[in-house]
């Protein structure tokens, strides 16, 4: 009788030892599939110039219309930099193109508000002979653009950013006293970009 009970006892203990793992395993599923879950916030771009280098742009995810970028050259001779860009808008595109046609590629990455306005914003970063590679100085709006002789008069957002023809172009429809944002009434105008080099830092330009 008391072997019955003993055996009984031991094998009460095993099936709940049992359990107690199948628990464990659970949980430890869980916490990878939240892991992951995490991960999905961070992507990673990579991208190759026209002479072979590459460069990884790192997307963090902060929220929904706010991002940090990372920006990492990889196999420059001189350098392995790595550039931040904190709290901007969503990335909408990149593009690697030789704007000033000295045989190395620069990097502008363009972001667009996510906004009633859709605003986009380039950043860029150009290559010193491959050797390293340097952030491109992009003058903000002014209020002075925003005049009747200026570039951006009329500017209220909703732009695009491309390329055409080994040029970057952006192209916004142009607001008239009194329209809605939905409703643009002065037609459209394309200004084109130039590349030069600055004093102290590459400059990117409107092409008069």
């Amino acid at each position: 009788m008391k072997s019955y009970i003993t055996l009984a006892f031991f094998l009460m203990l095993l099936i709940s030892c049992n359990n107690k793992d199948k628990q464990n395993s659970i949980k430890t599923e869980d916490a990878k599939i939240e892991e992951n879950s995490r991960d999905t916030a961070s992507k990673t771009i990579e991208l190759k110039t026209s002479t072979g280098k590459l460069i990884n742009v790192i997307i963090d995810k902060k929220t929904n219309s706010l991002f940090d970028l990372k920006i990492v050259t990889l196999d420059f001779e001189n350098s392995k930099d790595t550039f931040y860009l904190k709290d901007t808008d969503p990335l909408n595109s990149t593009l690697v193109i030789d704007l000033d046609k000295n045989g190395y590629d620069e990097l502008y990455l363009i972001t667009a508000g996510s906004g009633s306005g859709s605003y986009g914003t380039i950043y860029g970063f150009a290559s010193n002979q491959d050797l390293s590679m340097t952030p491109v100085y992009v003058p903000e709006i002014s209020e002075k653009d925003l005049l009747p002789d200026g570039n951006f008069y009329g500017y209220m957002g909703h732009d695009s950013i491309y390329t055409a023809n080994n040029m970057i172009y952006r192209k916004y429809p142009i607001y008239k006293e009194g329209d809605a944002n939905c409703c643009p009434s002065g037609g459209n105008k394309v200004l084109r970009y130039q590349l030069k080099a600055g004093e102290a830092s590459w400059i990117l330009e409107i092409e008069k």
